[in-house]
């Protein structure tokens, strides 16, 4: 039988728009089928806090969540300043807590802070730090009655080999007028170390310039590790500082100094704008008796 061209070209075009239909429909049906196979918004939550290290499994969990769960686990203390609305998914065994920790928020833009006890008890402050431009990752000593130990560096400065003593001028002018504020930082932490109250001055006018929280936050601790008591006036100068966790800190660091002059700064702390200063400075004026009258 002979088919005209013009009938063939008819039917080869039904044949064509007919079998790019049927692979449209395919298509369509193995995204419904996918979809049906992958519940939408499945979460799992396993976290485990073991010896001190922390292992988790999570896939779509509240980031809020799962801090609340490790610290219920640690024995440890969480302020929020405002709600965590974000989830995570992320896997890792037998990390140390504070590794662990850091890992979880990696990247979700909140600052965190960390203070490690000798015992289970310690603290996470996680503030919302979304008009600030990194993260800023910061360890010290919170609420302990002995001496506060040196701010836990990153961990990009682990490793890093013992630097020549320097001298005393030497430091001040690096804490002062270096550009890097690591070094800087690094320098206003030598200075405390020295315990030498000639270092005071310099680090009061650090606290009070320095446009690096980080600096600032271990001007504090400097000032501690020098533990004379004429530090308070200067440590309260914190008080109020732009950065919640910089007043945070010296709120602890007052807590630390003792005395009537100290406890009064703590009193006036009860009225911060911040929640979470609010709660430490409540929490040390009743741990030593004198909440506000």
């Amino acid at each position: 039988m002979n088919i005209s061209p013009s009938v063939l070209k008819k039917y080869i075009s039904i044949c064509l728009l007919t079998t790019i239909f049927l692979l449209q429909n395919f298509a369509l049906n193995e995204c419904r089928l996918l979809r049906a196979d992958t519940p939408k918004g499945e979460e799992i939550f396993e976290v485990k806090f073991e010896n001190g290290q922390l292992s988790v499994k999570l896939k779509n969990s509240p980031l809020e969540k799962v801090l609340k769960e490790i610290m219920s686990q640690s024995g440890a203390k969480i302020w929020l300043n405002d709600s965590i609305d974000t989830t995570i998914t992320i896997e890792f065994q037998n990390l140390p807590i504070e590794e662990g920790v850091r890992k979880i928020i990696k990247n979700k833009n909140y600052a965190f802070v960390f203070a490690p006890h000798e015992s289970k008890d310690g603290k996470l402050s996680i503030i919302s730090s979304h008009k600030s431009k990194e993260t800023a990752v910061k360890g010290k000593d919170v609420l302990s009655k002995k001496p506060v130990q040196k701010p836990v560096q990153p961990a990009v400065k682990k490793g890093k080999p013992k630097k020549e003593r320097r001298s005393f001028e030497e430091l001040v002018k690096e804490a002062l007028e270096n550009p890097s504020a690591d070094k800087r930082e690094d320098a206003i932490i030598a200075l405390g170390e020295t315990k030498d109250k000639k270092a005071i001055e310099v680090i009061s006018k650090a606290l009070t310039n320095d446009a690096s929280e980080d600096v600032r936050l271990s001007c504090i601790d400097a000032l501690l590790e020098i533990g004379d008591k004429s530090v308070v006036d200067v440590v309260s100068v914190a008080l109020k500082d732009k950065e919640p966790w910089v007043r945070e800190s010296a709120v602890e660091a007052l807590g630390e100094l003792g005395g009537e002059a100290a406890v009064e700064l703590i009193k006036n702390a009860l009225n911060d704008d911040d929640g979470s200063v609010r709660e430490l400075a409540k929490e040390i004026l009743e741990e030593q008796g004198k909440g506000k009258n």
